[in-house]
């Protein structure tokens, strides 16, 4: 359906009551202006019919000739007569005509008139009355008169309302369009502001002018926009802290609720070597200064490769892959996140008080896991928890800086991009059987060309980032 702008709906319909209104007031005016014609018409026609009747009434009693000359003389002489009955004393009937056709629709019974002049029921103007001399009737008389002066007199009240009313409707139409116009453009700036905030744009505000309905539509949608840039804030501030799958429910959902599932995963970990002395060898600012600036290029690294930080443990980082966003090669981009966090640890170069660089032991592991709320009914915290998670946490303990370490099984799930250097079986905490463990490598050209890739996107996004926070703390101090 073509889009059709409220001004042109206001003109339309303002020109089209108009327009009735003026219909009307001419029906009324012209249904006046006849009655107050037929009126005139009636006083006029008694003169003509009286004066008529009396100069017949002799011609009517003598039976001669001068009837008929007295009524052709009448016809010449009055332009709005256009034909005459006379009844004779024998009963029978003479008509006159001034031209052919001007009798009328039909010609009246002259039978039951009196002394009094009064119009016909006919349609067309017959006026008549009885004659009578000596008080006894002669005969009767009807006198037709013509439509034609009520017809000029009608066409030009038309003709003279018809351009009264076209310039009220034009300059009415005008000023409509132009009134319209101005209360609708607040309106289109409000569909358009609407039309940028369902874009994800909150920083449209109205100007409010006036002090009516339109101004404050614009109030109530600049405090909704407000609103909708505050909730939004709140999002990005508690996606920094909470599982995305969470804020998302909580925001989105009309009833929140998340129930508990199990979900096939890989779990990646990663703790500092040696975070207890260096924490002691440093002020609290300097470690976590460290601490940050690692996990920072760390989450970017994660997220590059579809994973989900999902907690920070002190010093270690916990990741997901496969949840909550799905991911039918997680073994393999958890695989890769854990080796560019190595690698990107080793060009950040950060030095400990010893002069060592600071290093992290990654561990991997996929399996399943129950993925729910886990804790106290006044806080919770939504995490996977299983034996899959233990054995990749276990994992970080058995490398030393710099090594990623796994277990076979989840080793031979990856493509063959990827080396095992066995480390041997493993007793670990909280499984009943030994596990093979080794230390991940990349050898194809192709994997650690994408590796590459996503370190220095990682330190790049990191480093335009603090830049970014220095000058905000700049311009706040």
């Amino acid at each position: 359906m073509p889009r059709i702008p409220i001004r042109w709906h206001w003109t339309v319909l303002v020109g089209a009551f108009l327009l009735l209104t003026v219909l009307m007031l001419l029906v009324i005016i012209l249904d006046m202006e006849r009655k107050a014609w037929l009126n005139n018409q009636a006083a006029q026609a008694k003169v003509q019919v009286d004066r008529l009747a009396d100069e017949l009434k002799i011609p009517l009693l003598a039976g001669s000739a001068e009837r008929d000359l007295i009524v052709k003389s009448f016809l010449d002489k009055v332009p709005t007569v256009m034909a005459i009955r006379l009844r004779l004393p024998n009963g029978k009937h003479e008509d006159f005509f001034k031209d052919k056709g001007s009798g009328g629709d039909s010609l009246p019974e002259l039978d039951n008139l009196d002394e009094e002049v009064r119009r016909l029921p006919l349609a067309s103007l017959w006026y008549g009355r009885r004659i009578t001399y000596a008080g006894k009737p002669i005969g009767s008389v009807a006198v037709r008169f013509s439509h034609e002066q009520w017809r000029e007199l009608a066409s030009t009240l038309v003709g003279r309302i018809a351009i009264a009313a076209v310039l009220v409707i034009a300059a009415a139409a005008v000023l409509v369009y132009w009134l319209a116009g101005r209360m609708s453009r607040p309106l289109e700036q409000l569909a358009l502001a609407a039309q940028k905030v369902a874009d994800g744009d909150y920083t449209v505000q109205l100007d409010v002018r006036g002090n009516n309905e339109i101004s404050d539509a614009a109030q109530q949608f600049n405090a909704m926009v407000r609103e909708l840039a505050h909730k939004e804030q709140m999002r990005g501030m508690l996606g920094r802290y909470l599982n995305p799958k969470i804020v998302h429910e909580m925001f989105e959902s009309s009833q929140f609720r998340i129930e508990s599932s199990r979900q096939e995963v890989t779990v990646l970990f990663a703790d500092m070597v040696g975070f207890t002395a260096f924490s002691e060898a440093l002020e609290t600012e300097q470690v976590v200064d460290a601490l940050n600036r690692h996990f920072e290029v760390f989450h970017r690294i994660i997220d590059y490769y579809g994973g989900h930080v999902d907690k920070y443990i002190g010093d270690a980082i916990m990741a997901v892959f496969n949840h909550p966003n799905e991911d039918p090669n997680h073994v393999e981009h958890a695989a890769k996140a854990a080796l560019a966090i190595n690698k990107a640890c080793a060009r950040l170069s950060m030095l400990r008080p010893d002069g060592a660089p600071i290093s992290f032991r990654v561990g991997l592991n996929a399996g399943s896991v129950i993925v729910g709320n886990i804790g106290a009914a006044q806080r919770l915290q939504y995490t996977v928890i299983g034996d899959t998670v233990n054995i990749a946490a276990r994992m970080t303990a058995l490398g030393q800086g710099g090594q990623v370490v796994l277990p076979r099984p989840t080793f031979a799930r990856l493509h063959p991009g990827f080396a095992f250097d066995s480390i041997g079986q493993r007793v670990i905490k909280g499984v009943s059987s030994p596990l093979e463990c080794g230390m991940l490598r990349a050898v194809d050209a192709d994997t650690i060309k994408n590796i590459e890739h996503a370190v220095a996107l990682a330190l790049d996004l990191s480093a335009t980032s603090a830049t970014d926070h220095a000058q905000d703390a700049t311009h706040t101090g």
